[in-house]
């Protein structure tokens, strides 16, 4: 018996064996599998990226020679700062990739004056800077050995991120200073800071577009690119920051210094590229309030595409703009008369664009506002989304800016029709309520109105008065402000030269 169970714990632990060996085999062929589709997704990804990089460049070329053969245009110093960030990203898409599959494109082996390197880069800044003051302390003969290309790669992103995240009319100090075998070189900002639970994870590529963000958009590929120049010199990034206590940041670069040996050749010099970075400016000049207009508010954080909406749109209609959701509900407490029309992103800071369409429909004083949502988010699931929280259509980014004015005009005149079909009804029913037969007053309440040139909304109001409605009732028939309403009163008894209601009905009908 003892040998039989003998056997048969045997034969279990080989079966055992079997078992883990053939499990391993599936795991092992399961992961090659995933890590091939995982592979011919990347090289799609790269490829694409690759593939970019020749109209881009075309396109480049020939925009810098229309314009340097042009007269310089708003308009086209727009399209060249966006060509410019565009190609920027793809740049360090493809480098990012490369150093992750492991290619060296950084001749480490030159060696390089660290300190002329950055004193040319910050001469550049300075000239950008404009509002933002840079101030320097640069240490003469750092030497290192390191591809002078990544030096100054490192040196550009640094103080071009400080610059994003600085105000206006804030300073950057940019620190180059020796510590024995090794030398310090920091950029320190006034900025917005940047959180401690999120400081090592800046360093991840595109971090930046996978979390919530903030008005500063783009990929988030500078970073990690620094990050893995500086770990193949063996040096390391530190941060410095906490927006709690204090505003600003602090980035930290130690490296390993150079001795330079007598005679021994060295690179100086870079040959930089006209700075590209800019800081865009809100140009919003919202003018004097047309009646005969319907009114449109505008909730973008991107501040190029928030003021060429703005121009488009103002062209026909009284437009408000906000940067955020926060700063959108602001915006509509503080309006005399509500939008007709919302549209809004949706990947914004603070209230993005589906917590403030939230907000929105579960007012009772802004529900009724029809809202379009225009996003860079263009998954059917995300689509989805925007049509269920209420959304009149949802426009994907790129959008043609005809289709979307035309789209505005369909909305708004159904709005109108629909506005006008709730006024009639209220109509009907003071009528009814009163037990007042219909008065065939139509013809002549018209002609009194252009005879005493009423606009059209100061005739719908009037007419509203004449049927005995309080300005409570005729702001909510109207969906305006009731304040608005006692605004346009005083403009009709002043025009139509009354002083009471009852003097109005007698003039009017």
């Amino acid at each position: 018996e003892m040998r039989t169970e003998h056997e048969r714990l045997i034969s279990s632990e080989k079966q055992l064996l079997n078992w883990n060996v053939n499990l391993k085999n599936e795991v092992d062929k399961r992961t090659k599998e995933l890590e091939i589709i995982n592979e011919q997704r990347t090289n799609t990804f790269v490829n694409l990226a690759h593939e970019t990089k020749t109209p881009l460049t075309l396109i480049n070329n020939y925009l810098e020679e229309y314009i340097t053969n042009n007269n310089p245009s708003e308009e086209l110093d727009i399209v060249k700062r966006n060509l410019d960030k565009l190609s920027s990203d793809i740049v360090n898409l493809f480098d990012l990739e490369k150093f992750n599959k492991g290619f060296a494109f950084y001749n480490h082996n030159l060696v390089c004056n660290f300190s002329e390197i950055l004193k040319d880069s910050v001469i550049l800044f300075k000239q950008y800077g404009r509002s933002i003051e840079i101030k320097s302390t640069i240490a003469d003969n750092i030497f290192i050995q390191a591809d002078p290309l990544s030096i100054n790669r490192i040196i550009n992103n640094l103080i071009e991120n400080s610059i994003k995240f600085s105000n206006s009319h804030s300073i950057i100090e940019v620190t180059l200073q020796k510590t024995g075998d090794t030398f310090q070189f920091s950029v320190k900002d006034y900025g917005s800071g940047i959180p401690v639970d999120v400081q090592a994870k800046i360093f991840e590529p595109y971090y930046q577009i996978t979390n919530p963000k903030n008005n500063i958009q783009g990929m988030g590929l500078g970073l990690p690119i620094v990050k893995k120049v500086i770990d193949d010199l063996n040096g390391n990034i530190k941060v410095i920051s906490n927006p709690k206590i204090a505003p600003g940041a602090e980035m930290l670069i130690s490296l390993n210094q150079y001795n330079l040996v007598t005679n021994e050749t060295f690179i100086s010099k870079v040959v930089s590229k006209k700075v590209a970075i800019t800081k865009e400016e809100l140009k919003i000049e919202e003018a004097f309030f047309d009646e005969e207009k319907q009114t449109i508010l505008i909730v973008e954080d991107n501040i190029t595409m928030l003021n060429y909406l703005f121009k488009k749109l103002s062209e026909k209609y009284n437009t408000y703009a906000a940067l955020n959701g926060n700063d959108a509900l602001r915006k509509l407490k503080e309006l005399t008369v509500l939008p007709d029309l919302i549209i809004t992103d949706i990947m914004m800071d603070k209230v993005d664009g589906y917590d403030f369409a939230k907000i929105i429909s579960k007012s009772s004083s802004y529900s009724h506002i029809p809202f379009i949502f225009l996003s860079a988010k263009a998954a059917f699931n995300d689509k989805l989304q925007g049509l269920k929280l209420g959304a009149i259509d949802y426009v994907p980014k790129p959008f043609s800016i005809t289709e979307l004015l035309q789209k505005i005009d369909s909305i708004l005149l159904y709005a109108g029709k629909q506005k006008r079909a709730i006024w009639n009804k209220a109509f009907s029913i003071v009528n009814s309520n009163n037990n007042l037969p219909a008065k065939n007053t139509s013809g002549a309440f018209e002609q009194n109105c252009e005879l005493y040139h009423l606009t059209i909304r100061e005739k719908d109001i009037a007419k509203l008065i004449c049927q005995g409605q309080k300005y409570k009732d005729i702001g909510e028939t109207l969906f305006i402000a009731e304040r608005t309403v006692t605004k346009h009163a005083q403009n009709i008894f002043e025009k139509t030269q009354v002083s009471n209601k009852i003097e109005l009905i007698n003039k009017l009908e």
